[in-house]
């Protein structure tokens, strides 16, 4: 396959300019191939976008780099809370389990 130097990319970014996703033009086996408008592309290395955190990752002055605290933040495993519904439920069951054992 033939490799450039520098391919062609567009970057999707949130509110806060994270990369959230990514275009980039490929090889057809024949010619480079670039499926998206490209006004707002940049070119990057390939092995650039191997390096993207998605949501940790901006693009500065032409360089991807990653914000270790947003990445770290992105990475604590999440748990979830119950509703006030689902508390109420288990506090409901657990009045009923109390007047079944007693009686």
């Amino acid at each position: 396959m033939e490799t450039k130097e520098r391919i062609r990319a567009l970057f999707t970014l949130d509110s806060d300019g994270y990369i959230i996703g990514y275009q980039r033009e490929f090889f057809d086996g024949k010619e480079w191939q670039t499926p998206f408008d490209t006004t707002n592309a940049v070119e990057v290395a390939p092995g650039d976008l191997d390096t993207i955190v998605m949501g940790a990752t901006k693009l500065r002055n032409g360089k991807l780099v990653v914000d270790e605290a947003k990445q770290a933040e992105l990475e604590q495993p999440v748990t979830p809370q119950p509703t006030a519904e689902q508390q109420l439920i288990a506090t409901l069951m657990l009045k009923v389990a109390k007047l079944e054992a007693s009686a």
